[in-house]
């Protein structure tokens, strides 16, 4: 996908297994080529990276019960999903790093951080319903 840098993963510990469920680390440019990829359907220049059922379901709620007994409607296969516009889909960080796709718009906003809010908005972190209104603004 063009990468310009070498990305670092968090392993369990030295020489040991990626982490698959988190600490994956890039520059913005380099995030914004994922959001790229999913913005265009799992594709790069045209050419599936991604299986293309993979990737609906990917962006797609789960449908699991959450921890109150709800089917969840705001996370698919590793991409979280915005209840209030369920066609934006989003990679979340653990401390406030964010990859946003709104496909509408042909939009990826990367956020880079330090924090996150633990203020949600229908399951968001404010910061990314606050992005997320401002992508659809434009």
């Amino acid at each position: 996908m063009g990468a310009q840098h070498p990305a670092l993963w968090s392993t369990d510990h030295e020489n040991g297994n990626e982490k698959a469920y988190c600490c994956f680390n890039s520059n913005t440019r380099d995030f914004a080529r994922i959001g790229k990829l999913m913005l265009d359907s799992g594709k790069w220049n045209g050419a599936a990276i991604i299986d293309s059922a993979y990737y609906l379901n990917s962006i797609r709620p789960c449908g699991i019960l959450d921890s109150k007994g709800a089917s969840c409607d705001y996370y698919g296969y590793q991409w979280w999903i915005d209840p209030v516009h369920p066609e934006i889909f989003y990679a979340r960080g653990i401390l406030g790093q964010y990859i946003i796709v709104i496909p509408s718009k042909k939009t990826i906003i990367v956020r880079l951080g330090k924090m996150t809010s633990p203020i949600r908005v229908h399951t968001i972190p404010k910061e990314v319903r606050y992005l997320i209104n401002w992508g659809l603004e434009r």
